[in-house]
């Protein structure tokens, strides 16, 4: 009879807290990750902050924390991970009545992008380990990877020819009505310049040194493609990764900046475009484009943005100029045709071409724009 009593209460025992984990399992329990940024540089390293909260008085002796996310996130710890087409983790913790865990995985970040954690997974037992429960919760968690900065040293040569077109340009013509600064008299300055109220002051000849009458902005239009069977993604990537490091070098001289390219954006699934601007909040934008674009066999091909672009004439009004940077792997002669038309009213624009140390540039320089080769070892994501 005792042993039949004893049974039965622990059969009771049983069903009763079934019951009450399926019913108040999830009650007071919250799980939140964020990452310790909102960007990292690519070849850097992060941290995911991953916060497990109980706040009941029932416990949970063991919850399993489930998620995925972008594979090129490696974690350096190499345990409750495993990486196929994704990076999926399992973390086991043991939340105790009214207990908040806290723990920071590190990763590296070993390719650009625009990362996610859309779902966290959690499974959970009773006492007895008799009942399976799950639940899933949404997650916010999102990361930008920039492209990583190309050397200054590298870029010089394309740099210093594109800002001496800009100087040179900015040089022809003064608006006599802003005065930028004031310096002293020289022999070739027309009296006209001379600034009365500052020789007056300081006793010595000075004239007012005019601000230009033209603005110049720079867009960079970046193609995707490649010409090859397979897709070069290195080329790509270093197409990318030349777009934000010249980018940076031309906002840094306050030289405004635009953005087209035939990649898609990943969050709004059309061809990635940044309108022109020169503040670091605007780079911030253009490097977060640059992250999100998706390389993917949908790209459009280069010479219908080139064609359309041409069609709309997006130059600047008043009296400001708009210099072209193509950056494009592709040597197809519909390319070359196509940014020779846009670049006609454009003299001064360029043509980085990335390509292999066996690849030789098959288009010629045009009368319109600079042809500057840029080649990519085929160890240089390895190495660099």
């Amino acid at each position: 009879m005792k042993l039949f009593t004893a049974a039965l209460c622990a059969l009771i025992l049983w069903i009763l807290q079934g019951v009450l984990y399926h019913r108040f399992w999830t009650r007071g329990l919250s799980v939140s990750l964020a990452f310790d940024r909102s960007y990292v540089v690519e070849g850097g390293c992060g941290a995911l902050k991953e916060v497990i909260t109980n706040a009941k008085s029932l416990p949970l002796p063991i919850v399993h924390v489930k998620f995925r996310m972008g594979r090129h996130l490696v974690f350096t710890s190499s345990k409750n991970f495993k990486v196929t087409d994704h990076n999926y983790r399992s973390d086991i913790f043991s939340c105790m009545p009214w207990q908040e865990t806290r723990r920071s995985l590190e990763f590296i970040c070993r390719k650009r992008g625009y990362y996610t954690i859309p779902e966290i997974q959690l499974v959970s037992y009773d006492l007895f380990f008799s009942n399976h429960l799950v639940t899933s919760l949404s997650s916010d968690a999102c990361l930008y990877v920039y492209p990583r900065v190309i050397e200054a040293q590298r870029l010089a040569l394309p740099f210093r020819n594109l800002t001496g077109q800009i100087l040179a340009g900015k040089a022809l013509i003064f608006d006599p009505f802003e005065t930028q600064s004031v310096r002293p008299y020289q022999s070739y300055d027309p009296y006209r310049s001379v600034n009365w109220k500052a020789t007056a002051r300081t006793g010595e000849l000075k004239v007012n040194v005019y601000a230009p009458t033209a603005s110049w902005q720079v867009m960079f239009l970046l193609d995707i493609e490649s010409e090859r069977i397979w897709k070069d993604e290195d080329l790509i990537e270093e197409s990318i990764r030349l777009c934000g490091s010249y980018s940076q070098l031309l906002i840094a001289e306050g030289i405004p900046v635009s953005v087209h390219t035939n990649g898609r954006d990943c969050l709004t699934h059309r061809c990635g475009v940044m309108e022109a601007g020169a503040s670091r909040k605007h780079l911030q934008s253009v490097m977060e484009l640059l992250a999100r674009i998706e390389v993917c066999e949908q790209a459009v091909p280069m010479e219908q943005v080139l064609e359309q672009l041409t069609a709309s004439r997006p130059h600047p009004s008043g009296g400001d100029h708009l210099i072209y940077v193509l950056i494009s792997p592709g040597q197809r002669r519909s390319i070359i045709r196509a940014y020779e038309r846009l670049c006609a009213k454009s003299p001064g624009s360029q043509w980085i071409l990335p390509l292999r140390p066996d690849q030789k540039p098959q288009a010629a320089p045009g009368s319109q724009f600079t042809l500057i080769p840029w080649e990519v070892p085929y160890d240089y994501s390895q190495t660099s």
